[in-house]
């Protein structure tokens, strides 16, 4: 059976963003928690916070609710200039899972809007997938004669996936990866 499905979370960035966190689109398990990155085997807020050195908590913290969680994370992303937003907008799953390789993509989200209004300065893709989506995002707006093609001009990196699934990747190595992110918002 597929399943259509449509990105429910708004982008968070706000004027003073300078670097963009791209993901997919959001799991099963991040629809339920109601935020990104919801699932508590993602290592996406525990690399943030070492890679910030300081304390942001996940689904896995029950001793807050979901709503509190939220927002320190939404807090922590705008304290530290950081957009997060999905590729993707709408797709079909091709299996009851949450795997980037089940989703067939029908639309993308317009990405280039965060750019725009915002202080954008770099795009971090999270995994290869996502990195793809983008690409093919950037695509569309070259050949369809967009006015959105500042996007274009703006250096973009794959950053491997935050994922369980990317086991290969042990926590430590993840936070050296995604230290490039810091070293952006320094620079």
């Amino acid at each position: 059976m597929i399943d259509i499905c449509q990105h429910s979370f708004n982008p968070v960035y706000n004027a003073k963003s300078k670097v963009l966190i791209l993901g997919s689109f959001p799991s099963f398990a991040s629809e339920s928690f109601g935020f990104y990155y919801g699932n508590s085997n993602n290592r996406f807020w525990s690399i943030l916070a070492l890679v910030f050195d300081c304390i942001v908590p996940t689904s896995k913290d029950k001793h807050l609710k979901n709503k509190e969680i939220i927002e320190i994370q939404r807090n922590f992303l705008l304290e530290h200039h950081i957009a997060l937003w999905d590729c993707v907008q709408t797709c079909n799953r091709k299996a009851n899972n949450s795997s980037d390789t089940n989703l067939e993509i029908l639309n993308f989200n317009d990405v280039a809007e965060i750019v725009y209004k915002s202080q954008i300065k770099a795009i971090f893709c999270n995994g290869k997938l996502t990195r793809k989506s983008f690409d093919t995002l950037c695509y569309n707006y070259k050949t369809n004669g967009s006015k959105n093609i500042s996007i274009l001009n703006l250096p973009a990196f794959t950053l491997p996936s935050t994922s369980s699934a990317n086991a290969r990747y042990r926590l430590d190595d993840l936070e050296r990866e995604w230290s490039v992110i810091k070293y952006q918002l320094n620079s």
